[in-house]
């Protein structure tokens, strides 16, 4: 059986990996990785090059993002994605058994809807999940209506696929995110230093805050966020924001920040997934709105600052604590953290073995 991953951005990648891992070691299974979208666009560190370095081949690579990430410039992207990777379905159409695929990207979206024209059969993970505050939404329940085969993270979530698909192949296996967590060799903190040039003894916030891109108004609001961290006595780590619209306001700032104040907060624009599960392990807590916040977290059992509407209406755990995208709040909700309590939180997200019940799941489906 050929299992085809649809990849377009460093979290759906990591995400994938155990999955992937499980594949090569299981005879009759083999893997092809079609990457794209931020992994293959300058700007965004070309991640492609991070997973050939942990020793995955690529099937293919295809072309960019466009440099615009305005509103005409994600409706570009989109255009180029599906006529991109309709060529690539063209020629490996006769080889492809299964596409699995991930979240709720734009480019994820594109890429899905030029696979249906093929009838490849897709599976999608990670659908009825619910972030009122960024497009994402509807391009979640769109790639559920499009595939045929669906593995949620959660009880909640598998109930919301099957009322929107009717589909009879909905499964809840819990997130394969928490299993990537769980799963990989963290970086030693003395060689973290070294890898990435700078200190975490003391102490740091780890921060990923992506745009929200149904009420605009970034720029306003990472400001707020900003003045927040000014004020936190703690060094901050910050990994920029995704490919979204008004994506380039908050990077700026952030990468402002870091100039202004190079002792305070240091940026990166990739940490490669275990440079990036190991920041979570050593942080003292989490600030931002990305939905490793949400959901990783929880295998570290990390506290963590949710910050205005990204993520509002996904499921969570008892360690994320949301406020509104105002200075003051976010503050006041640092202020109330006691690291006490970051000893052991019940989330809903399952036991870490989401890979072994996909592909027994997969195994009774194609007897």
């Amino acid at each position: 059986m050929n299992i085809g991953f649809i990849s377009t951005s460093r979290a759906d990648f990591g995400i994938y990996r155990p999955l992937i891992d499980r594949i090569i070691e299981t005879e009759g299974l083999n893997y092809l990785l079609f990457i794209g979208g931020m992994h293959t666009t300058n700007r965004f560190g070309n991640s492609w090059k991070l997973i050939e370095g942990y020793g995955y081949e690529i099937a293919e690579r295809l072309s960019p993002l466009d440099d615009n990430d305005n509103q005409e410039g994600i409706a570009k992207s989109m255009g180029e994605t599906l006529i991109s990777y309709g060529r690539i379905w063209d020629k490996y159409k006769s080889q492809l058994d299964l596409i699995i695929v991930l979240g709720d990207r734009f480019e994820m979206f594109a890429a899905v809807a030029s696979v249906i024209p093929f009838n490849i059969p897709i599976a999608h993970l990670h659908g009825g999940e619910e972030t009122k505050g960024a497009i994402d939404n509807k391009f979640r329940d769109a790639i559920s209506v499009l595939s045929d085969i669906h593995f949620t993270s959660t009880e909640n979530h598998c109930k919301k696929v099957k009322n929107l698909t009717a589909s009879e192949q909905v499964y809840n296996v819990g997130s394969m995110g928490i299993e990537a967590a769980l799963s990989v060799d963290l970086i030693e903190e003395n060689e973290f230093e070294q890898k990435f040039k700078v200190s975490i003894s003391e102490g740091f916030i780890l921060t990923t805050y992506h745009p929200e891109t149904i009420a605009l108004n970034n720029e306003e609001k990472i400001e707020e966020l900003i003045q927040a961290l000014k004020e936190i006595p703690v060094k901050v780590l910050c990994t920029l924001p995704n490919a979204d619209t008004e994506g380039t306001v908050i990077r700026n700032k952030f990468i402002q920040y870091e100039r202004e104040f190079p002792e305070k907060i240091v940026c990166f624009e990739n940490l490669g997934q275990l440079g990036y599960y190991s920041a979570m392990a050593y942080c003292k807590m989490m600030i931002g709105n990305t939905s490793s916040g949400i959901i990783e977290s929880a295998a570290f059992n990390k506290m963590v600052i949710d910050v205005g509407n990204r993520q509002e209406g996904r499921e969570r755990g008892r360690n994320v604590i949301n406020v509104p995208n105002k200075r003051e709040e976010i503050i006041n909700a640092y202020r109330q953290f006691n690291p006490k309590k970051s000893a052991s939180f019940d989330h809903p997200f399952g036991k870490g073995n989401t890979s072994f019940e996909i592909l027994e799941i997969l195994s009774q489906l194609t007897k």
